[in-house]
């Protein structure tokens, strides 16, 4: 299916919303899985750049470089054939089905996408118009009936799903990608150092442009492991796969196995079974484990959360301010947007951690900390929008990125939202 013949939206429904802390600040669509994001996931199955998520309303001021802003079903138009695809579904691209899409694009006919037994999103002939009967927030509530068009793949159902198959979706996604170079030993031009060393079978695929240090050890034993342009990987770092280190991410010495780093992140000490978003500090030693943390967070030396009860029952999140049990025996945490933690912090297993907070003080957190925190375990108030919009612009510029207005739009937003949530919960 050529690019561009069709336009492609993502949405998110009303399970994608309750995804907090990290859909205060940006679409389902943007949270990684493996080594993409929901929606580069979606653009690489249906071959078409992603025009806009369809998402909540206060995302409105979503501005992230690379990223397709957030718009209503009200502003599509239909001059040429729409699919709408939900933020939650993880097609399979081992099986292709391009041309049966294509022909079913063009012929005039609505379809609605289902993987299993969900609806997934809709097939849109060119000229539609009849969106008051889609429901994107609940497509099964949808008026339409058009004939169904089954899909290959999975839907995530729970936001820690982002986490517990994370792994198995990196060997999916390395065992598929497009990228220059077969295997580290045989195409790697940057020559491994002599004392650096690496064991295991599956893929370990390292692009031109990054830089391994002498005394590192990959292992690819339990799984492949893709490094990126401009990553870089400091003496003494051992990377077990399944794992993605993201372009331009630094990892700085320390114990990581099982984990997506997105871009231009700078990680050290002990990682396990994690999700972490670009632009993060993780430099000092401080364990993180079956975690999913957020763009722009900051982690002071020997922060460190659990993820096993001492008395090893299920682990607890908080889902719309309602204990939910996960069913999950390890499960660490929960990190939006723009945290800071200072040196020792602790989190509890489960713990979620709202947009925004600044932590310190050392000790146990509580289990749920709310979006724009400040301050220490005892004592949490909420965090001044003008300090914190000064202390983003001055975190982002130390990158030479600047707070863009739509940014600072959607942060005050989202501290609004925030607030009145909190007013009500009184």
């Amino acid at each position: 299916m050529m690019r561009g013949l069709l336009k492609l939206y993502l949405f998110d429904d009303s399970v994608a919303q309750s995804w907090k802390p990290f859909t205060l600040t940006r679409p389902a669509g943007e949270l990684w899985l493996g080594r993409f994001s929901m929606r580069k996931r979606a653009e690489d199955f249906w071959n078409q750049d992603c025009l806009g998520h369809i998402a909540c309303k206060s995302l409105r001021h979503f501005d992230e470089p690379d990223t397709p802003s957030v718009v209503g079903l009200e502003k599509i138009r239909s001059d040429k054939p729409v699919i709408l695809f939900s933020s939650r579904a993880i097609p399979d691209f081992s099986i292709r089905t391009a041309k049966a899409l294509e022909s079913t694009a063009y012929n005039n006919q609505p379809r609605t996408l289902v993987i299993g037994d969900q609806i997934v999103g809709w097939i849109l002939p060119k000229k539609f118009s009849d969106y008051q009967d889609i429901n994107t927030s609940d497509p099964g509530a949808s008026k339409s009936a058009f004939p169904e068009f089954q899909l290959p793949g999975t839907v995530l159902q729970n936001m820690w799903d982002l986490v517990t198959v994370n792994g198995e979706q990196i060997n999916k996604d390395v065992n598929t990608a497009r990228v220059n170079g077969i295997g580290y030993e045989l195409e790697y031009s940057g020559g491994l150092p002599i004392t650096s060393t690496w064991e295991g079978e599956n893929p370990v695929i390292i692009e031109s442009g990054a830089t391994i240090g002498p005394n590192t050890h990959l292992d690819s034993r339990s799984g492949s492991i893709l490094i990126s342009d401009r990553a870089y990987i400091s003496p003494f770092t051992h990377i077990i796969g399944p794992a993605f280190i993201g372009a331009g991410t630094r990892l700085l010495g320390g114990s990581m196995s099982c984990f997506t780093a997105g871009p231009e992140c700078k990680l050290r000490g002990e990682i396990n079974n994690s999700v972490i978003l670009g632009y993060t500090n993780k430099s000092h030693d401080g364990y993180l484990g079956n975690s999913y943390v957020g763009r722009w967070v900051n982690f002071g030396a020997f922060t460190c959360n659990s993820d096993l009860k001492n008395n090893y029952s299920d682990i607890k999140i908080s889902t719309n301010d309602h204990p939910v049990n996960t069913g999950q025996q390890k499960l660490g945490i929960f990190v939006g947007d723009h945290v800071k933690t200072g040196i020792g912090s602790l989190f509890p297993g489960g713990c979620t951690i709202g947009c925004g907070t600044n932590f310190f003080g050392g000790g146990m957190a509580p289990h749920d900390i709310p979006p724009f925190s400040w301050g220490t375990a005892n004592n949490l108030e909420p965090y001044n929008l003008s300090a914190f919009l000064q202390m983003v612009r001055k975190v982002m510029a130390r990158r030479d990125i600047e707070l863009t207005a739509e940014t600072e739009e959607l942060l005050s937003n989202a501290w609004s939202v925030s607030q009145m949530d909190s007013d009500n919960s009184e």
